[in-house]
Parts: structure tokens; sequence; C-alpha cells
């Protein structure tokens, strides 16, 4: 009963911390490129999407899955955090140097000689990286997430603090590969100050083997979940007009703000929470509805509400230039509704081990994905965003479908858990909507009025109908007052 509610107290705290390191880290991404976006054009930004596949993609297999498998692994040996480690720098120089000599083909591809120089020195980080992700899964695993969000808040600062001058001075698109390789750097020299861990000179064939049972799956379904993601800039990169992709990447990223933020809080904790649980199915299957309801809580509203106000949003963050992206914005917003709730359902997944079967599905999601972005853009740029739209929902279907089996949590039981949230969200929208059309005042008014009316409107009737979402928040944050009088 006490190691439960220590597994309680450190998911509690670990979503707080994760909350505040992903909250601060992603505020300090946006002020910048909101700096950025005034300073450079469509063009600069263009430029950093076209590379990001290749840098991705090397990424994955540098990684090669280990860092799950250490994760879901439950007591994993000084021998394997060695082995990972030397695995990840080795693979790290490879694909540095891979992508080196790739660099003349990649700018001839685009048609973009500056693209050759640029990669050579972005892939950089490549190396720089790996000599971190052992202490991050590390940390990951220890559920100590306050050490993750320090370190994640100063390299964001880090990298911002190079960018905007570079900026100023007319670097171009140069500022923001600058902005990457020094987040890096102090993201790296950061981990080293706050983990005691280091690598010994040993390395095993048979703890790599045994490793890459499940991680070798994770990497592959990590590669195809990446390339499906980066596919999307690549095309919009090479078959639609210039500044296209720089007006999608400022969409996707004001997107990533509420969606992938929260993704990736509930992606560190619950994997592990859920890991030490994976031998205890009511437990587990009591954490996943508890989960899913909170994020559901937290996440349709935001969405909903992103949606209502995209374009005075966009133009009032970024200036009028940028307001082509705010249909994009949209579509990916109708997107994220549903993303969190992919992520905790593939969490399952992956905390019982189960890597060949979250391969597969990965596999088969992924696949209908690529079919459906090629036959999408075949209706213009419009097409393939909704082709993305409609794959999530596909996805989350297969992932509900495979639950059902696992901890027998499928897709309507989820539906019934998040509905009442999300028709509440969708009235208190419906409401917001109307009455933004009926004020003849300013736009940036209206979007104000419609933020204030809208969360008021939500919470009143997110209590009155008793949503369960409501009352976790409520005893959470219940639970955080009182520590601190009683501390």
């Amino acid at each position: 009963m006490k190691s439960e509610e220590n597994l309680k107290d450190k998911t509690v705290s670990g979503m707080m911390w994760g909350a505040v390191g992903k909250v601060g880290t992603l505020t300090i991404n946006f002020l910048s490129n909101l700096v950025l976006a005034r300073l450079l054009m469509p063009e600069d930004f263009d430029c950093i999407g076209m590379l990001a596949i290749f840098l991705a993609v090397s990424n994955i297999f540098i990684q090669g899955g280990l860092g799950a498998a250490l994760i879901q692994k439950k007591n994993p040996s000084r021998l394997d955090y060695s082995t990972v480690f030397y695995w990840n720098l080795v693979f790290a120089v490879v694909f540095y140097l891979l992508l080196f000599a790739m660099a003349p083909a990649v700018a001839r591809f685009y048609g973009l000689p500056i693209l050759q120089p640029m990669l050579r020195v972005q892939s950089s980080v490549l190396i720089i990286q790996s000599f971190a992700i052992v202490q991050i899964t590390q940390l990951q695993k220890q559920m100590n997430f306050k050490a993750l969000a320090i370190r994640n808040m100063a390299a964001a600062l880090a990298g911002t603090l190079i960018a905007i001058p570079m900026a100023f001075k007319g670097y171009g698109a140069w500022s923001l590969v600058a902005s990457a390789i020094v987040a890096a750097v102090v993201n790296v020299l950061l981990l080293w100050k706050m983990s005691s861990w280091r690598p010994t000179l040993e390395f095993s064939l048979a703890s790599l083997k045994q490793l890459f049972s499940f991680g070798g799956l994770m990497l592959l379904s990590s590669l195809a979940e990446t390339l499906y993601t980066n596919l999307q800039g690549l095309i919009i990169g090479k078959r639609f007009p210039a500044g296209n992709l720089g007006y999608y990447m400022q969409a996707k990223k004001l997107e990533e703000v509420p969606v992938t933020g929260l993704s990736s809080i509930v992606n560190d904790v619950t994997f592990p929470a859920f890991s030490s649980l994976q031998d205890d199915p009511e437990k587990l299957l009591a954490g996943m509805r508890k989960s899913t309801k909170a994020l559901a809580f937290a996440n349709f509203p935001m969405m909903i509400l992103l949606i209502i106000i995209a374009l005075p949003l966009i133009t009032l963050l970024y200036g009028a230039k940028w307001e082509t992206s705010a249909p994009y914005f949209q579509i990916l917003c109708i997107s994220g509704l549903i993303y969190t709730l992919n992520t905790l359902n593939t969490n399952i997944i992956k905390a019982l081990g189960r890597g060949k079967i979250y391969f597969i599905i990965q596999i088969i999601k992924r696949t209908i994905g690529i079919v459906l972005i090629f036959v999408g853009m075949r209706f213009g740029i419009y097409g393939l965003l909704w082709s993305v739209a409609c794959v999530a929902y596909i996805s989350f279907i297969i992932n509900a479908s495979v639950n059902k089996k696992l901890i027998n949590y499928g897709i309507f039981t989820q539906l019934w858990d998040v509905g009442p949230c999300l028709l509440v969200a969708a009235v208190a929208g419906a409401l917001t909507y109307g009455l933004g059309m009926l004020l003849p005042i300013h736009i940036y008014l209206v979007m104000l009025i419609q933020i204030i009316v809208y969360i008021a409107l939500y919470l009143l009737l997110a209590k009155l109908l008793k949503i369960e979402g409501l009352q976790t928040y409520t005893d959470v944050f219940t639970k955080m007052i009182n520590r601190r009088k009683n501390s």
C-alpha cells in the first residue's frame, strides 16, 4: 500500500514538474519564435523544415529504441546503460558522416544550394545529443522530472539568446541552425552535471541483444512514425510553392504548444508509471481510465478554443504576413483533439512490453497514413492536411481496439469516458463562436472576450454536470496546497 501511494505521489509530482518543464520550454521557444517570425521570412523556415526529416530519421537509428527498452526493463544493470551509451555515440558519428556525404544530393533535390553547408553544420547536433540519451532515460525512469524540467528550460533559453541576435544581424536561416546547436550543447552539459552516472569501459553484445528484443521493435515503430510525420514537410517543401512549408511550420509550432507539450508530459510520466503496474491489470486499467478522463478535460477545450480564435491569434502573434497559416492551424487542431488519447493508448501497449504488437499497429497506421497523404495531396495542401487529420482518428480506432484485448479498454468505453468533456467543450465552443459573430468590434477585442467567455462557460458546465476530470484537477491542486501548508 505504501509503495502504491509512493507511486501515486511520484506520478503526480512528475506530472507537475513535467508540466513546468514542458510549458516553460514551450513558452521560451514560443516567445523566441514570435520574434524570429517577424525577423525572418517564410523561406528561412522552409530551409529548416526541409532538413528535418533527415535529422529525425538519423536520430531514430542512433537511439535504436534502446531508451524505451531501458525504461520498460524493470532493473537495467550498469552494463546495460554503458552498452546503450556507446551504441548511441558510435551510431551518431556514423550518421553524421553519412549526412555530410549526402548534403550535396539533398541540396540538389530541393534546388537550394544553401542546404548543403546547412545540413553539414546542423547534423553535428546528432553527435552532441548522443551524450545525453542515457542520462535522460535514467532521470525518466527515476521519475526525476524536476531535473529534466530545469535542463529543458535552460537549453531552450540558451538557444533563444543566440538565435535572436543572429536574426537581427541578418543571418537568416543560420540563426535557427545556431539555436539548435547551442541548445544541444547546454542540454548535455547540464545533464552531465545533474546526473552522477558515468559510462564504464564495458560493452556487451548479450545486453544489446536483450534490449533489442523490445527496443528494436521500438526503433522500427519510431522510424515509421518519424517518416510519416516528416513526410508532410518534405512533400510541402518539394511540391508546393515557396513559403508554404514556412506557413505550415508556423501553424505546426503553434499547435505543438498545447498538443505536443501535453502529449510529451503524458508520455514521459505515464510510460514509466504504467510500466511499474504491468503485473497488476486492475490498477493499470484504473490508472488508464483516470488519465484518459483528466487529459480529455484539459485537451478538448484547448483545441476547440484555438480553432475558434485561429485567425486573430495568428495575426496577433506573427503579423499579417502569416495569416495564411490560420486555416492550416485549424486543421492541425482538429487532429490535435485526439493526439493525447493516442499517446495514452500506445503507452499502455509499450508498458506491457508488447513490442511486436506495437510495431505491427504502427506499421499499419503509418502505411494507411502515407497512402492517404499521397491521395490527399492531389487536392492541394488542404487535401494533404485533412488526410493527416483523418489518420489521427483512424489511429485512435486501431489503438483502442488493441487495448480492448489487452486491458479491456476499447473504443466505446473510451468514448463513454471522454464523451461528456467533448460535449461540454463543443457546446461552449458553439455559443462562444456565435457570440463572436455578433460583436461588431475589433477582431482582437472579440478574441479576448471569446477566451474569457469560453473558459467561464466550460468550467460552469463541467461543474453543473459533475465532469470527473474537473474533480481530478481539483483534488491534485488541493493536495499541492495542503502539502505546502504542512511543509
